[in-house]
């Protein structure tokens, strides 16, 4: 597998309900404070904070894809050399919301964005009232000859994007920015991240906001041994999460423990057809 080394760090900062300035200013110190990294990945709705205030002040938070959070961003990216992958409320039309997520490189350009597919309803959430699903093409882009792909929090319970973005996309690390509340689905987020990881043979940083309600920002490895290799993560208190995506170890990984190899692609229903009953499955 070609490519070098990536140190990623996941970014776990304070918000600021409703402050642009003040959250993109926590992460620019956050990100200043903790050189040494490829990639620096922020929460998602990193700019706005997320929460029922934000969603319902929405004309007034959300951006467009080059407006002042990629300004700041590119900015940071540039001066830093580094890419920064951040999130935000994107205005999609009238009165017409997604939740995006844009990356910069070192030379402060654009090279991926992607507006969430899954927006959530379930727990604490009320995404679906506010926000529409996105319907940009998944995204991926290159770091060190490596392929990096990008998701938004309720997307890892759908294990297709993930599979997806494996597939034909040929990740090896999945940048995940979430906004994790403690609610009913918090103890079975980081259950999701591992078996993503482990089904696609893929690292996995997944961001969440610091405080006693959010927190435990977590890296996940292609393989998990319960000793070695095991889920790192942070606690409720703000800091930066080191991971290290190894192309040599991911290669021995695929090797040692094929999944992807050993699918039998050609016995699985490719076509998902909703119905008022549920779902009928459509074979090829």
């Amino acid at each position: 597998m070609a490519g070098e080394p990536i140190a990623v760090a996941g970014v776990q900062i304070s918000q600021v309900m409703g402050s642009r300035e003040a959250n993109i200013a926590a992460a620019i110190k956050a990100i200043a404070a903790a050189p040494g990294h490829d990639i620096y990945v922020l929460p998602e709705l990193s700019s706005s904070g997320y929460g029922l205030d934000v969603f319902r002040a929405l004309e007034d938070l959300a951006e467009d894809v080059k407006g002042p959070s990629y300004r700041a961003f590119s900015d940071l990216a540039r001066r830093q050399r580094c890419f920064i992958c951040y999130s935000f409320p994107r205005r999609a039309g009238d009165r017409k919301f997604n939740i995006s997520t844009c990356v910069v490189d070192r030379t402060g350009s654009l090279v991926a964005q992607y507006d969430k597919w899954h927006v959530c309803s379930t727990g604490v959430c009320c995404e679906k009232d506010f926000f529409s699903p996105g319907e940009s093409p998944l995204a991926a882009f290159d770091v060190n000859g490596i392929q990096v792909g990008l998701a938004i929090c309720y997307d890892i319970r759908f294990p297709e994007l993930a599979r997806k973005l494996t597939l034909e996309k040929d990740i090896s690390l999945l940048l995940h920015p979430g906004g994790w509340p403690r609610d009913e689905g918090f103890a079975t987020w980081h259950l999701f991240v591992q078996v993503r990881a482990m089904e696609n043979s893929i690292y996995i940083m997944s961001t969440n906001w610091a405080g006693p309600d959010n927190g435990c920002t977590a890296f996940c490895p292609p393989f998990l041994d319960g000793q070695q290799r095991k889920l790192e993560k942070l606690g409720t208190a703000p800091g930066v999460l080191s991971g290290i995506v190894d192309p040599g170890y991911l290669e021995a990984v695929r090797r040692t423990y094929p999944y992807l190899t050993d699918r039998n692609g050609d016995r699985y229903c490719t076509d998902m057809r909703r119905t008022n009953g549920g779902r009928v499955l459509v074979s090829d």
